[in-house]
């Protein structure tokens, strides 16, 4: 299985979020769904054979949002548009100007907000 590698951003509020980037080709960000943790998730058996496929042709961008995973947990603000800003900081910081935006159950919403805000 190949590595992900590991970052670090910084949101507007100062919340420290972790992502991982993994494979080659156009990037593929995913918005987290529920608690996250980019570690297990990777050797989740659940999980792992997905991000090992889509990496065989995409760049895989994910991210534990505030409050949980690698990012950090303890911040005064949990709200919606708290998770958005976190989206956003990791786009952001890997100054990607076009992509796929995958949201699958809370990351669903999440993906439609920013959309929305950046059509």
């Amino acid at each position: 299985m190949v590595d992900q590698k590991l970052g670090f951003c910084t949101t507007a509020d100062g919340v420290r979020i972790c992502y991982a980037t993994v494979g080659e080709g156009p990037p593929l960000v995913k918005a987290p769904n529920w608690l996250t943790h980019l570690e297990y998730e990777w050797q989740s058996p659940i999980w792992s054979h997905w991000w090992v496929e889509l990496a065989s042709h995409h760049t895989v961008i994910r991210f534990d949002q505030r409050g949980s995973g690698l990012s950090d947990r303890n911040v005064a603000d949990l709200s919606f548009d708290a998770w958005v800003s976190d989206l956003e900081a990791v786009v952001e910081a890997l100054q990607l100007e076009s992509f796929v935006l995958l949201g699958m159950s809370q990351g669903g919403s999440v993906a439609i907000e920013y959309t929305a805000r950046h059509p």
